[in-house]
């Protein structure tokens, strides 16, 4: 058996399995190629990371060898509108409301995988307008390790961490378990 980029494919394969079990799987429909080799691997997972999020914006810096990803998406928003009206109805500060607490062991435990990429959760909990300014920034230096594919599946996680925790929020839990 000829095992060239059989690992590859089936890093793809799996990948297009978790998107599908989060429900998303038109990103592997619009963005994933038609044929699986090991060289569309890559084209795959990018196109996974700019998209499991509605928004992406991404700059990279030629002389520094580094990139900038912003990532929005309704789940993100919906909720730390959902920590906005926790703080409010419960007169907690942003740094010490649950749900903010929660959102940044949960990235931290998803994206604190290599020594080169750094994150940040930019959470609004000001107003009720401003909740819905939240975002995810992703930081990517320069160094001899590829990191995109567990940055693909980190995001993956995280989306579905939000999505869980609107849809608790949606299903009748005036305050969803935040911690």
């Amino acid at each position: 058996m000829v095992t060239e980029g059989f690992y590859s494919i089936l890093g793809t394969l799996s990948l297009a399995k978790e998107l599908y079990d989060l429900g998303r799987y038109d990103v592997v429909k619009e963005h994933f190629f038609d044929t699986l080799s090991w060289d569309s691997e890559m084209d795959n997972i990018y196109g996974a990371i700019s998209s499991v999020f509605s928004g992406f914006d991404s700059d990279y810096d030629d002389d520094d060898d580094s990139e900038r990803m912003v990532f929005t998406d309704d789940v993100i928003s919906d909720y730390y509108e959902m920590a906005w009206k926790y703080g409010r109805s419960h007169n907690v500060r942003h740094e010490e409301n649950p749900y903010v607490i929660n959102a940044k062991n949960e990235a931290g435990r998803q994206l604190n995988f290599c020594f080169s990429m750094g994150w940040e959760l930019l959470s609004c909990t000001k107003t009720k307008k401003t909740s819905r300014q939240s975002k995810l920034v992703v930081y990517i230096g320069s160094c001899n390790c590829d990191n995109h594919e567990n940055l693909a599946y980190g995001l993956l996680r995280l989306y579905r961490f939000f999505k869980d925790k609107r849809a608790e929020f949606d299903g009748g839990m005036k305050e969803a378990t935040a911690v």
